[in-house]
């Protein structure tokens, strides 16, 4: 785990949007869903910490999002690792004060049939598509909590991001959608945990 350097000083914090105080942890913030999902959080205003294996392209998109006048810690880690999972979490909250949104997009893609497929692929899809949301989910939950409780806004949030497949299984899909139900599973058992404390819990 390498918690970068940051939170450029130079650009003092906007306080208009939506999410103006916020934090947000986002995984599998180098690329793709998590680049995006990372700078439309920056634009409503929330700060960030950036968590995946790639340190470069996270350096590259936390100077975009410090243009946009946020904050952003940037986590390396290979959130397969369970350990490494819980510590970005806690990395998070040291780095950026406290933890208002978690973002769990981190995830692997194989395919191939039940048959054929490589069983190194499927352990690293059920690593990162349902221990590591599970791991990262239960770490960042008393921090979670403790917002909704004591935080202006009132509520907190977890966003688990699943795809197509988690409704519809197709051949040569079967393990990556039998991980993306268990990550459906859940998060609607999760969300029936906390949402009363003011947690809330999406499925994207």
């Amino acid at each position: 785990m390498n918690p970068g350097n940051d939170r450029q000083a130079g650009n003092a914090a906007p306080s208009d949007g939506p999410l103006s105080g916020c934090v947000a942890l986002v995984t599998g913030a180098s690329s793709g869903i998590g680049a995006a999902t990372a700078m439309e959080l920056a634009r409503q205003g929330a700060d960030l910490a950036l968590v995946a294996r790639r340190t470069e392209r996270l350096e590259e998109l936390a100077a975009t999002v410090r243009k946009e006048g946020r904050s952003c810690a940037v986590l390396t880690a290979d959130l397969q690792d369970a350990a490494r999972a819980r510590q970005c979490v806690e990395d998070a909250v040291r780095e950026c004060g406290h933890l208002d949104v978690l973002v769990n997009n981190a995830g692997s893609l194989a395919t191939g049939t039940v048959e054929e497929g490589d069983p190194e692929g499927w352990e690293r899809m059920i690593d990162l598509n349902v221990r590591t949301v599970l791991h990262t989910s239960r770490q960042a939950l008393p921090h979670l909590l403790r917002t909704a409780s004591e935080g202006p806004r009132g509520v907190a949030d977890v966003v688990n991001i699943s795809s197509v497949a988690g409704r519809l299984a197709r051949p040569g899909n079967a393990v990556y959608a039998a991980t993306k139900h268990a990550v459906g599973a859940l998060s609607e058992s999760m969300r029936q945990e906390v949402t009363a404390r003011g947690v809330r819990v999406g499925l994207a």
